[in-house]
C-alpha cells in the first residue's frame, strides 16, 4: 500500500476469511474462462439434447408448451446453498449469469459460447486457482462437490419433479451488521450517489470522510452497507493522513502511503468485531477512505449507488490498539521467463505483540505465499502465520492467525513467482510490479516515532527457499 500501490493487487475478491459465514457466494463468476474450462469432461454432449413437445402434441404455435424442465433436487439445493448467493436472479455482485433454473445451466457461456454453463461450473469447483464458490467463502464439501460430478457425467439430465419453489431472490443477503456484536453509532457515506456507466464493466471509486472529533475514540466493529447489490463486487475501508474528496470520483486502484487498511468486504464476507480488549484507534480528527470496486458485467443502465460502511465506536478506551505491520520483502527480482522461489526472514526487535489476523499479498506472478514466526532466533516451533499454496490474484482474504511474537523471534514469509514477461519484474506499485507482503493485524500498536509498518519488509533478508 505504498505510494501508487494497486489495491487491485490488495484485493479483487478481498474479504475476511475470519469472518465467513455458511452463505457461500461466487463473488466472480461461474462463467470466467479458467484452466481447462474449454475441455469436456463427464462424458457427454455439450449439452443436453432440446426435450420433445409434450405428449398429444406437435410443437405447433397453437399446441400447449411442454412443462419447463427443472433442476434435479440435490443439485438445485446445492446452487442455492453454496451459489445463488451471488448467481441468484436477477444476478448480485456483479455476477453475469443466475445459477436458479435448469435452463440457467443449459445456457452458452457467456466466456466460451460452445460449452453450457454446467461445464463451466464444473470445471470451476475442481479448479484451485480459481474456485467457485470464490473466498471469502468455502469450497464445496465433498458430498457437494459428488453430487454436480455425478450430475454433470451423467450428461446433466433434468429432474424428475417439483423440489418446492426456490428463492430467486437468495442474493439478497440479510443485513450485514446483524453479525456485529455491538450497535453502529457512525457512517461512512459518500456526498452524493456514484451513476456506474452502463458501458463500464469494471471501476474503482473512492471517496473521503471527515468525522471532525472532537475527542479520541476507538472503533470495535466495522460493518458494510450495501446500497446497489447488483454492482458492487468489493470495498476497502482506509484510515488516512490528509483528506479526500466526499465526491465518489473514479480512482486507480492504488492508494497512498499515508492510507493504513482497516477493514475490507466482500461478497461471503461479514462484520469485523475486534477482540473484547483490542479497538482501531482515532486520534481526533480521523480522515476516512473508502474505495469500492463495481462490476457492471451485465451492462445495467441506470444503476447507482451509495454503499459505504457503518463503525460501532467507544469513548471507553479498550487497553490495547490495534495497527496493521507487514512481513515479506521490497527487494526481489524475476527474470523474465523463469521461476523464482525466496523465503526473506526479519527478526522482530519490539516489544512481544498478539498477531490476530493476516493479509498475504502478491500481483499476477505470484503463485505461493506463506509466513510463519519460527520462534527466538528461527529455532521453532514455527507457528503458522497465514498462508495461500495456491496464489490466486483475485482471491486475496484476510485469515485468522493466533500468534505471540515474542522479542528475538523470526519471521519468516516465503513468495514464488512464475515469471510468463519478456522483462524482469521487481517490487513494484503497479499490477505489472510484483510484491511479497503479509499484512498483519497486530496488539498494542508500536508507538515509537521510528516505527512505520512496512519495516520488517524493507529490512527483511532474503534467500532461495529450500
Amino acid at each position: 500500500m505504498g505510494e501508487g500501490m494497486n489495491v487491485r493487487g490488495l484485493f479483487r475478491g478481498f474479504g475476511f476469511a475470519l469472518l465467513l459465514t455458511a452463505a457461500g457466494c461466487s463473488v466472480s463468476t461461474a462463467d470466467v474462462t479458467s484452466r481447462g474450462a474449454d475441455t469436456q469432461t463427464g462424458g457427454g454432449d455439450a449439452a443436453p439434447s432440446p426435450s420433445p413437445a409434450a405428449p398429444g402434441t406437435d410443437g405447433g404455435a397453437g399446441d400447449v408448451a411442454a412443462p419447463a424442465q427443472t433442476l434435479p433436487c440435490d443439485v438445485s439445493q446445492v446452487l442455492e446453498t453454496s451459489c445463488q448467493s451471488c448467481h441468484s436472479s436477477p444476478p448480485q455482485y456483479g455476477a453475469p449469469m443466475p445459477l436458479v433454473t435448469y435452463a440457467d445451466l443449459m445456457a452458452p457461456s457467456h466466456s466460451n459460447p460452445s460449452l453450457p454453463v454446467y461445464r463451466v461450473v464444473e470445471t470451476r469447483i475442481h479448479d484451485d486457482a480459481a474456485p467457485m464458490p470464490q473466498p471469502p467463502n468455502p469450497r464445496l464439501d465433498a458430498a457437494d462437490t459428488a453430487t454436480l460430478d455425478s450430475w454433470v457425467a451423467a450428461n446433466a439430465p433434468p429432474g424428475s419433479g417439483s423440489c418446492g419453489a426456490v428463492d430467486a431472490g437468495a442474493g439478497e443477503d440479510a443485513s450485514p451488521a446483524a453479525g456485529l456484536q455491538c450497535t453502529p453509532d457512525t457512517t461512512l457515506a459518500p456526498a452524493s450517489a456514484w451513476s456506474m456507466p452502463q458501458t463500464t464493466e469494471d471501476v474503482y471509486v473512492c471517496y473521503g470522510v471527515e468525522l471532525g472529533l472532537t475527542s479520541e475514540r476507538q472503533v470495535i466493529g466495522m460493518a458494510p452497507h450495501i446500497d446497489n447489490h447488483k454492482i458492487v463486487h468489493h470495498m476497502l475501508l482506509f484510515q488516512a493522513d490528509s483528506a479526500v474528496s466526499s465526491t465518489p470520483t473514479a480512482c486507480s486502484a492504488g492508494g497512498s502511503l499515508s492510507w493504513r487498511i482497516v477493514y475490507g468486504w466482500a461478497p461471503g464476507g461479514q462484520p469485523f468485531n475486534l477482540p473484547p480488549t483490542v479497538g482501531f484507534g482515532e486520534d481526533g480528527s480521523t480522515h476516512y477512505v473508502v474505495q469500492i470496486h463495481y462490476n457492471n458485467i451485465n451492462a445495467l443502465a441506470g444503476e447507482t449507488d451509495e454503499s459505504g460502511f457503518d463503525l460501532c465506536t467507544t469513548s471507553e478506551l479498550r487497553p490495547n490498539v490495534a495497527d496493521v505491520v507487514a512481513f515479506g520483502s521490497m527487494s526481489f527480482t524475476i527474470p523474465p521467463h523463469d521461476t523464482t522461489d525466496i523465503t526473506c526472514a526479519s527478526t522482530w526487535t519490539n516489544a512481544p505483540v498478539t498477531m490476530f489476523a493476516a493479509f498475504p499479498h502478491m500481483h499476477e506472478l505470484g503463485t505461493i505465499i506463506s509466513t510463519s514466526d519460527d520462534g527466538s532466533g528461527g529455532n521453532g516451533p514455527s507457528t503458522p502465520m497465514g498462508s495461500q499454496p495456491t496464489w490466486n490474484f483475485q482471491d486475496q482474504i484476510w485469515f485468522p492467525i493466533n500468534a505471540t511474537v515474542n522479542t528475538g523471534d523470526v519471521i519468516k514469509t516465503r513468495c514464488a513467482w512464475d515469471n510468463t514477461t519478456d522483462s524482469p519484474v521487481g517490487f513494484g506499485q503497479n499490477t505489472e510490479d510484483e510484491m511479497c507482503y503479509s499484512f498483519t493485524m497486530y496488539y498494542p500498536k508500536i508507538t515509537s516515532s521510528l516505527w512505520l509498518w512496512p519495516l520488517p519488509a524493507a529490512t527483511s533478508s532474503c534467500a532461495p527457499t529450500q
